[in-house]
């Protein structure tokens, strides 16, 4: 969940143009009209994430009909993507058994 939230946190970021800085102005004389409100001159703060290094998890699975266990190694991505599809097919698996009406 976080990872997709600071991609495109840094990918908005990246493509905001740069706030320009211009030159102090004159100070405001007693003949002008409407005084000059002047730009707060504050410094530029660039936030940029850190790539995220997938980390690998690896674990033994049972298999069906065999008591010796399969040894699985995924990354978290992959880990994150087999937990959503597999809540989604359970959803629609549970969701089929009632027709609708």
């Amino acid at each position: 969940m976080f990872l997709p939230v600071a991609l495109l946190t840094s990918a908005l970021l990246l493509q905001e143009p740069a706030p320009t800085q211009t030159a102090p102005s004159a100070p405001a004389t007693a003949q002008t009209a409407a005084p000059q409100a002047e730009p707060a001159n504050l410094p530029t703060v660039t936030i940029t994430a850190a790539p995220v290094q997938p980390t690998q998890t690896c674990r033994t699975e049972a298999v069906t009909g065999s008591r010796f266990g399969r040894r699985v190694c995924r990354n978290n991505v992959q880990s994150e993507e087999d937990r959503i599809n597999s809540r989604e097919m359970l959803r629609r698996l549970q969701g089929a058994r009632f027709p609708d009406g």
